[in-house]
């Protein structure tokens, strides 16, 4: 807080730098200075204004600058335009009532664009262009030309529509072409990046044109001028065409007046409807400078976007260690990744052009195919697991992920991206887990002293097999065996020599199965069972002598056996399975077999049905 000479305190943050007051103070000196020159040229002719530039220089700088200043810039914008209005011998209230109207159609105008514009000015923006087109170009100068009107009709009696066009053109053209060219200068969005020479250049021919278009032609050449002025555009941006647009505005303009040009010649009237028909071109100029800045503003974010997005795209293919491929919808391959050759060793030139038949497992052609079809007919597919030839004639696993991608446009079915994912060492860990798990499988069905199979795989096999006898319609035989007098052997000789005793009748008899269904388990104890799938009951007693006289080869001493070595009784039951019966049957038979055996002396087979068959 400072106080003021009269003792008023002031608050210093609500008052721009007075360097900033000066340069904005002769700014708008110099602009008012020579729109008057042009103006009272005019006036002076009976003509209106051709073109008012501190309003447009006023918005501007309202805003570029902090709404607390607004107040301070409004009051120094309105002494300067008051006394501007006093040097052109205007009575003092009518110099204040205009200093106001102008100030009013500011104050209206920054406010309205402010919302969208202040915080970062870029008019090819649609929005911010509307908003400037709509408060800044046009509501803003309408509602000063209102006022001004009141006061022009109450101190000179000027008709209205005169007294409008006075005013409103004027303010349109000086807005449009001063505020989007101080916006760019301000914010340091000047001209495009060219060099000085052409961009001197292209000034040096604008100016030479609406020399030539509008103080020597008198045909109607000014569509010349608008020409030029849209090169001027696409070369040096909207900075540059809204300064070429005030040059072309003031040389066209002290034309018009002192009675040059095409507009001259080609409107037989009065001298302000030849400077309303040169507003309008300069109007009509203006707007198409815009849209086709705006037009160019717009290609060149949706280049830069895409530029982008190819870049983002490339950026990531290349550094990737998947490779991404881009097929079209019969599987060519219009992209492949670099990390192909990592992979693979094909070049990208190898693989463009090409499709997935050459390269994929003969094996896995016909998933991969599959895959391919269902993704085209918009199924939904998992990853695929195929192997892939490497340019060395090996084959490596990969993985692969298909989507099917859309024309932009048509919205029709285009081609495939796919990504590509090295597996190998994947299913090498894959492998060894699944071996791992075999592994254990097996051991859960093996009995672990005699290596056949457990009571576990017994159970199974023989429900599958019973099922299957019963669809087959044949018949399942079961072999009970038991070793005799085994606890007298283990009281005799220990259950270390029992155990080697298990193991050695259980490989003993394991040598006489020949066929692969034919299986061996240990039943419990020293119990063991045979399955003898689709064997009639005389195969069954065959294989039962066969199992009594391995058992009798093996000659292990048994001095509590009155064999004098280890035997063993054996039951043999056949069945021809039915829905009706169960392999519980089967077994009971086969048990009640063994136990006949053993009551007639052991060291012998029983059959089901009663039979007698010693070894």
């Amino acid at each position: 807080m400072i106080p003021n000479s009269a003792g008023v305190v002031l608050n210093a943050t609500r008052i721009p730098p007075l360097k900033r007051l000066v340069k904005v103070g002769l700014g708008i000196v110099f602009l008012s200075a020579a729109s008057s020159l042009l103006n009272l040229q005019s006036q002076n002719q009976g003509g209106v204004s051709v073109i008012w530039l501190s309003n447009g220089f006023m918005m501007g700088i309202l805003l570029c600058a902090p709404r607390k200043h607004w107040p301070t810039l409004i009051m120094l914008g309105g002494l300067i335009d008051f006394f501007v209005n006093l040097g052109l011998t205007t009575p003092v209230g009518v110099s204040a009532y205009f200093s106001i109207c102008n100030m009013v159609e500011v104050f209206i105008g920054s406010s309205l664009m402010a919302r969208s514009i202040a915080t970062s000015p870029d008019l090819t923006d649609p929005r911010q262009l509307r908003s400037f087109l709509l408060y800044g170009v046009l509501l803003g100068p309408f509602l000063a030309s209102l006022l001004s009107v009141i006061g022009l009709q109450h101190w000179l009696g000027t008709p209205f529509l005169h007294a409008f066009q006075f005013w409103f053109a004027a303010d349109v053209l000086g807005v449009a072409t001063i505020t989007p060219l101080y916006l760019a200068f301000h914010h340091r969005r000047k001209f495009s990046p060219r060099s000085t020479f052409e961009t001197v250049g292209l000034y040096v021919l604008l100016i030479a044109v609406s020399l030539f278009v509008f103080d020597y032609a008198k045909t109607p050449l000014v569509w010349v001028v608008l020409l030029f002025l849209i090169l001027l555009g696409a070369r040096v941006g909207l900075a540059g065409s809204a300064l070429g647009l005030l040059l072309v505005a003031f040389i066209g303009g002290s034309s018009t007046v002192i009675g040059h040009g095409p507009l001259v010649f080609a409107i037989k009237g009065q001298l302000s409807e030849k400077i309303l028909m040169f507003q309008v071109f300069i109007g009509t100029t203006m707007l198409a400078l815009y849209l086709t800045e705006v037009a160019m503003a717009k290609s060149a974010k949706m280049r830069l976007g895409l530029e982008t997005s190819e870049t983002r795209f490339r950026l990531l293919a290349e550094a990737s260690r998947d490779v991404i491929v881009l097929a079209g919808l019969t599987g060519e391959r219009k992209y492949v990744s670099p990390a192909a050759t990592e992979l693979l060793g094909w070049s990208q030139e190898e693989m463009l052009g090409k499709d997935y038949v050459s390269i994929t497992h003969p094996d896995d052609l016909a998933k991969f195919s599959k895959l391919l079809n269902d993704c085209r007919e918009g199924h939904e597919t998992a990853a695929l697991s195929y192997r892939c030839k490497k340019k060395d004639g090996g084959y490596l696993w990969l993985e692969s992920n298909i989507r099917l991608f859309c024309d932009s446009e048509t919205g029709d079915a285009a081609g495939f991206v796919y990504i590509l994912r090295d597996i190998s060492e994947r299913k090498i860990a894959e492998d060894k887990l699944q071996d791992a798990f075999h592994t254990v499988e097996q051991l859960a069905m093996v009995d672990g002293l005699t290596g056949v199979a457990n009571r576990r795989l017994m159970d199974q096999t023989l429900n599958r097999e019973w099922m299957r006898a019963i669809r087959d319609g044949t018949s399942l035989s079961l072999l009970l065996i038991d070793v005799d007098y085994f606890k007298l052997y283990n009281d005799l000789y220990g259950h270390l020599a029992g155990d080697a005793c298990l193991q050695a009748i259980a490989t003993s008899i394991q040598g006489r199965l020949r066929r692969p269904p034919d299986l061996l388990a240990r039943f419990g104890g020293e119990e063991f069972v045979i399955i003898l799938p689709n064997t009639p009951l005389a195969g069954a007693e065959i294989m039962s002598r066969m199992v009594l006289s391995s058992v009798e080869a093996c000659a292990i001493p048994h001095s509590g056996s009155p064999y004098g070595s280890v035997t063993v009784s054996l039951g043999c039951a056949t069945m021809t399975a039915t829905l009706d019966g169960s392999v519980t049957d089967l077994l009971k038979a086969a048990d009640d077999a063994m136990y006949r055996a053993k009551v007639n002396g052991r060291n012998q087979m029983q059959t089901s049905d009663g039979a007698l068959a010693l070894s």
